[in-house]
């Protein structure tokens, strides 16, 4: 079945069935989002329609506002689905809450959950470890560690100093950037964009950001999961652009909807249809969601652009194209 994904709103069910199969009623999933439908969401529901697996996707999107959280956290509690699917940290942390502290009259409980786009989340306490995630939650995380991209971007073009820029509102981006803190030390310049009187982050401050990591000297300038910076893309990557500044960048998005330079990337599609099969094990395997690691794809794409390297004068190694993919 086939869908725009455009046209799936904030309060729509989409029923994907298969007659062949013996099944009382198709699983029943709600599916929380924090900026819409995307290619994420594609991954996960064709999984289940390739595997001829009946489900019912109830599509809940807080369109980057988590005060219309709690009327579907309320949904949930009553409707009791059969699996709950949630994208995004922000969204996750403000849904679940921490793994041994979440609180039944806030927080989703009593039904399983499967999270998908998720940065560190046992850093931010959604799962007690990995192996063991501690409760009936579990998930993807969808980028590599700092210190493979680190290495990934060093392959590209050697540093010695890194700007990064992020929105200091997200907490993915805050986890990323402790952690690059962690190991570059004083080779790392932090530019947390701009915020508003009403504390929200100004996208007219991204230039200016970009030309203070222009000034520090950096080589890089790497852009973390955030999705502020995800919606201005297009400003924050020809920004770079114009200060000869090359980006390396942890989502794909930057780089293949944008003139972002380079970056190792899991594809959304992927991450997503890894994710609806932790739920068919769940659903259909009768695992009990606490009993499933969560885990990375095993394969990544190192994405380079070749338009913006031919622009920053800065090409790829000869080897590092025989392993690319070229956009």
């Amino acid at each position: 079945m086939s869908i725009a994904r455009r046209g799936l709103l904030a309060g729509s069910t989409l029923l994907l069935a298969a007659p062949a199969l013996a099944q009382a009623r198709p699983h029943r999933i709600t599916m929380l989002l924090f900026r819409g439908w995307e290619e994420a969401c594609d991954g996960f529901r064709d999984h289940f329609a390739a595997r001829r697996i009946p489900v019912e996707l109830t599509v809940r999107d807080v369109a980057q506002d988590l005060r219309r959280l709690p009327a579907f956290v309320a949904e949930i509690r009553e409707a009791k689905p059969d699996l709950v699917y949630v994208w995004g940290t922000s969204l996750a942390i403000a849904a679940l809450g921490p793994w041994d502290g979440a609180d039944p009259a806030r927080h989703i409980t009593g039904v399983p959950v499967v999270f998908n786009i998720v940065t560190d989340p046992v850093g931010n306490r959604l799962v007690q470890s990995a192996e063991a995630p501690g409760r009936a939650v579990t998930g993807t995380e969808y980028i590599a560690s700092v210190e493979v991209q680190m290495r990934a971007m060093a392959r590209y073009r050697a540093f010695t100093r890194v700007a990064a820029i992020f929105n200091p509102n997200e907490r993915n981006s805050l986890s990323v950037v402790a952690q690059m803190r962690a190991l570059l030390g004083d080779g790392l310049v932090e530019l947390p964009v701009a915020l508003d009187a009403a504390r929200r982050p100004d996208p007219a401050s991204i230039p200016g950001r970009v030309a203070a990591a222009r000034e520090a000297g950096v080589d890089w300038l790497y852009i973390p999961p955030d999705t502020f910076l995800n919606d201005h893309r297009a400003v924050l990557t020809q920004a770079a652009l114009a200060e000869g500044l090359p980006t390396f960048a942890a989502t794909e998005r930057f780089v293949q909807f944008a003139e972002g330079l380079a970056g190792l990337v899991s594809r959304y599609y992927s991450v997503g249809a890894f994710t609806a099969y932790k739920a068919e094990q769940i659903l259909r395997g009768g695992r009990a969601a606490e009993t499933i690691p969560v885990e990375t794809l095993t394969r990544m794409s190192f994405l380079i652009r070749m338009d913006s390297a031919r622009r920053l004068r800065s090409y790829p190694p000869v080897g590092l194209l025989r392993v690319a993919e070229t956009v």
